[in-house]
Protein backbone atom coordinates (compact mmCIF):
# COMPACT_ATOMS: atom_id res chain seq x y z
CA UNK A 1 0.00 0.00 0.00
CA UNK A 2 1.22 3.74 -0.76
CA UNK A 3 1.21 6.26 2.05
CA UNK A 4 -1.70 7.61 0.54
CA UNK A 5 -3.56 4.63 1.01
CA UNK A 6 -2.46 3.80 4.57
CA UNK A 7 -3.64 7.43 4.98
CA UNK A 8 -7.20 6.89 3.79
CA UNK A 9 -7.38 3.24 5.31
CA UNK A 10 -6.32 4.85 8.90
CA UNK A 11 -8.52 8.08 7.83
CA UNK A 12 -11.29 5.61 7.40
CA UNK A 13 -11.15 3.77 10.49
CA UNK A 14 -10.67 6.93 12.81
CA UNK A 15 -14.17 7.74 11.05
CA UNK A 16 -15.68 4.50 12.07
CA UNK A 17 -14.57 4.96 15.12
CA UNK A 18 -15.68 8.63 15.82
CA UNK A 19 -19.35 8.06 14.75
CA UNK A 20 -19.75 5.10 16.94
CA UNK A 21 -18.73 7.01 19.58
CA UNK A 22 -21.05 9.42 18.42
CA UNK A 23 -24.06 6.99 18.07
CA UNK A 24 -23.08 5.57 21.54
CA UNK A 25 -24.00 9.29 23.08
CA UNK A 26 -27.97 8.09 22.13
CA UNK A 27 -28.29 4.44 22.21
CA UNK A 28 -26.35 0.97 23.44
CA UNK A 29 -24.09 -1.25 21.58
CA UNK A 30 -26.52 -3.88 21.07
CA UNK A 31 -28.77 -1.62 18.85
CA UNK A 32 -26.42 -0.33 16.48
CA UNK A 33 -25.89 -2.02 13.32
CA UNK A 34 -23.11 -1.92 10.65
CA UNK A 35 -25.46 -0.16 8.61
CA UNK A 36 -25.69 2.87 10.74
CA UNK A 37 -22.54 2.93 11.75
CA UNK A 38 -21.12 2.85 8.08
CA UNK A 39 -23.79 5.53 7.25
CA UNK A 40 -22.78 7.95 10.45
CA UNK A 41 -19.17 7.59 9.87
CA UNK A 42 -19.96 7.98 5.66
CA UNK A 43 -18.08 5.33 4.05
CA UNK A 44 -19.91 2.12 2.68
CA UNK A 45 -20.97 -1.18 4.44
CA UNK A 46 -17.83 -2.72 1.94
CA UNK A 47 -15.23 -0.29 3.38
CA UNK A 48 -16.37 -1.03 6.82
CA UNK A 49 -15.68 -4.55 6.32
CA UNK A 50 -12.54 -4.42 4.95
CA UNK A 51 -11.86 -3.06 8.07
CA UNK A 52 -13.87 -4.85 10.92
CA UNK A 53 -16.10 -8.03 11.06
CA UNK A 54 -18.95 -6.27 12.81
CA UNK A 55 -19.34 -3.17 14.94
CA UNK A 56 -18.45 -4.82 18.12
CA UNK A 57 -14.80 -5.06 16.40
CA UNK A 58 -15.13 -1.28 16.34
CA UNK A 59 -15.54 -1.22 20.03
CA UNK A 60 -13.26 -3.30 21.50
CA UNK A 61 -11.03 -0.63 19.66
CA UNK A 62 -12.29 2.49 21.35
CA UNK A 63 -11.76 0.35 24.60
CA UNK A 64 -8.63 -0.13 24.12
CA UNK A 65 -7.93 3.55 22.91
CA UNK A 66 -9.66 4.32 26.20
CA UNK A 67 -7.54 2.47 28.19
CA UNK A 68 -4.30 3.14 26.74
CA UNK A 69 -3.60 6.27 29.28
CA UNK A 70 -4.84 4.36 32.68
CA UNK A 71 -2.09 4.17 35.48
CA UNK A 72 -0.77 1.34 36.40
CA UNK A 73 -1.73 0.19 39.41
CA UNK A 74 2.08 0.75 41.28
CA UNK A 75 1.82 4.42 39.00
CA UNK A 76 -1.47 5.37 40.66
CA UNK A 77 -0.25 5.19 44.31
CA UNK A 78 3.39 7.28 43.62
CA UNK A 79 1.27 9.74 41.92
CA UNK A 80 -1.51 10.34 44.41
CA UNK A 81 1.03 10.35 47.05
CA UNK A 82 3.00 13.19 44.56
CA UNK A 83 6.17 10.99 44.21
CA UNK A 84 5.87 11.76 40.79
CA UNK A 85 4.32 14.19 38.63
CA UNK A 86 1.85 11.85 36.44
CA UNK A 87 0.05 12.24 33.22
CA UNK A 88 -2.16 9.57 32.70
CA UNK A 89 -5.23 9.11 35.05
CA UNK A 90 -6.29 5.95 37.19
CA UNK A 91 -8.74 4.03 36.10
CA UNK A 92 -11.82 5.23 38.65
CA UNK A 93 -11.40 9.20 37.11
CA UNK A 94 -10.67 7.92 33.56
CA UNK A 95 -14.36 6.18 33.89
CA UNK A 96 -15.45 9.36 35.99
CA UNK A 97 -14.20 11.57 33.40
CA UNK A 98 -15.25 9.30 30.59
CA UNK A 99 -15.92 12.88 28.19
CA UNK A 100 -16.67 11.72 24.87
CA UNK A 101 -16.11 8.12 25.58
CA UNK A 102 -18.89 8.33 28.16
CA UNK A 103 -21.38 6.09 25.77
CA UNK A 104 -18.02 3.85 25.89
CA UNK A 105 -17.46 3.38 29.42
CA UNK A 106 -21.18 3.09 30.41
CA UNK A 107 -22.54 0.43 27.87
CA UNK A 108 -23.42 -2.80 29.54
CA UNK A 109 -20.44 -4.37 27.19
CA UNK A 110 -17.58 -1.72 28.55
CA UNK A 111 -16.27 -4.10 31.64
CA UNK A 112 -16.35 -7.36 29.75
CA UNK A 113 -14.28 -5.73 26.94
CA UNK A 114 -11.84 -4.12 29.71
CA UNK A 115 -11.26 -6.63 31.36
CA UNK A 116 -10.29 -8.52 28.23
CA UNK A 117 -7.96 -6.10 27.79
CA UNK A 118 -6.28 -5.84 31.33
CA UNK A 119 -6.11 -9.70 30.63
CA UNK A 120 -4.02 -8.97 27.27
CA UNK A 121 -1.74 -6.59 29.32
CA UNK A 122 1.54 -7.73 29.91
CA UNK A 123 2.50 -5.26 32.78
CA UNK A 124 -1.03 -4.89 34.63
CA UNK A 125 1.00 -4.12 37.92
CA UNK A 126 -2.16 -4.87 40.61
CA UNK A 127 -2.02 -8.72 39.21
CA UNK A 128 1.81 -8.45 38.94
CA UNK A 129 2.37 -7.41 41.88
CA UNK A 130 0.11 -10.19 43.91
CA UNK A 131 2.03 -13.23 41.98
CA UNK A 132 4.95 -11.62 43.32
CA UNK A 133 4.18 -11.64 46.64
CA UNK A 134 2.69 -14.94 46.47
CA UNK A 135 -0.60 -14.92 45.41
CA UNK A 136 -1.60 -17.74 43.02
CA UNK A 137 -2.63 -16.58 39.36
CA UNK A 138 -6.12 -17.10 39.98
CA UNK A 139 -6.72 -15.57 43.13
CA UNK A 140 -4.48 -12.57 41.61
CA UNK A 141 -6.72 -12.28 38.64
CA UNK A 142 -9.81 -12.70 40.51
CA UNK A 143 -8.50 -9.51 43.43
CA UNK A 144 -8.23 -7.42 40.39
CA UNK A 145 -11.32 -8.18 38.89
CA UNK A 146 -12.53 -7.18 42.17
CA UNK A 147 -10.66 -4.02 42.66
CA UNK A 148 -11.81 -3.06 39.17
CA UNK A 149 -15.42 -3.66 39.61
CA UNK A 150 -15.78 -1.73 42.90
CA UNK A 151 -13.86 1.02 41.34
CA UNK A 152 -15.81 1.01 38.33
CA UNK A 153 -19.53 0.59 39.96
CA UNK A 154 -18.29 3.44 42.39
CA UNK A 155 -16.97 6.10 39.42
CA UNK A 156 -20.38 5.39 37.14
CA UNK A 157 -22.66 5.67 40.66
CA UNK A 158 -24.88 8.66 40.77
CA UNK A 159 -24.53 8.20 44.78
CA UNK A 160 -21.21 9.88 45.24
CA UNK A 161 -21.28 13.99 44.51
CA UNK A 162 -18.34 15.84 43.03
CA UNK A 163 -17.88 17.60 46.05
CA UNK A 164 -17.04 14.32 48.02
CA UNK A 165 -15.28 12.80 45.08
CA UNK A 166 -12.16 13.33 46.43
CA UNK A 167 -12.57 11.83 50.16
CA UNK A 168 -14.09 8.90 48.78
CA UNK A 169 -11.28 8.15 46.02
CA UNK A 170 -8.65 8.83 48.64
CA UNK A 171 -10.89 6.23 51.51
CA UNK A 172 -11.30 3.66 48.52
CA UNK A 173 -7.46 4.17 47.88
CA UNK A 174 -6.13 3.52 51.87
CA UNK A 175 -8.21 0.48 51.22
CA UNK A 176 -6.89 -1.04 48.74
CA UNK A 177 -3.55 -0.22 49.32
CA UNK A 178 -4.05 -1.98 53.30
CA UNK A 179 -5.00 -4.76 51.66
CA UNK A 180 -2.65 -5.30 49.22
CA UNK A 181 0.16 -4.50 51.91
CA UNK A 182 -2.22 -7.73 54.07
CA UNK A 183 -1.73 -9.83 51.42
CA UNK A 184 2.04 -9.21 50.31
CA UNK A 185 2.90 -9.70 53.86
CA UNK A 186 0.86 -13.02 53.75
CA UNK A 187 -1.91 -11.83 56.51
CA UNK A 188 -4.54 -12.65 53.44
Amino acid sequence: MSGIDDARFMRSEERMQHALLTLLQHKPLANIGVTELAREAQVSRATFYAHYENVNDVYEQLVQRFMSNIQEFDEHFDCAGGAKNCSSQPYCERIREADEYVGVARDPRFFTAMMAFIEESENFSLKERLIEAGIPKDIARALTLFQMSGCHALATSDRTSNADWSQVRQAVDRFIEGGVAALANGKG
